[in-house]
């Protein structure tokens, strides 16, 4: 997939979150928003979690037990996110 949407924000040490196009996909499906990802990134609640061998999964788990996953990539420079989800 190719990396379509890139912002500005400092999140694990690197200057840019990039947004591949399966990515944003499932934001717009799941009703997840950039800030929502962001969050998941800055606050995990749960990292390690099984994902490929270069990647990287996050969790961030609410009050009520909500939870959304975050799939992504990291170099020196950029995030490279590569899917969400979220369990209500």
């Amino acid at each position: 997939m190719a990396i379509v949407h890139v912002i500005q924000e400092n999140v694990l040490g690197c200057k840019t979150v990039a947004f591949d196009e399966h990515a944003l996909r499932r934001m717009g499906e799941r009703n997840i928003t950039e800030d929502d990802v962001l969050d998941v990134l800055r606050h995990p609640t749960r990292t390690n979690l099984p994902t490929q061998p270069t990647r990287f999964r996050y969790r961030r788990t609410d009050t009520a037990g909500d939870w959304i996953d975050v799939v992504f990539e990291r170099d020196p420079t950029q995030v490279v996110v590569f899917s969400v989800w979220r369990k209500r």
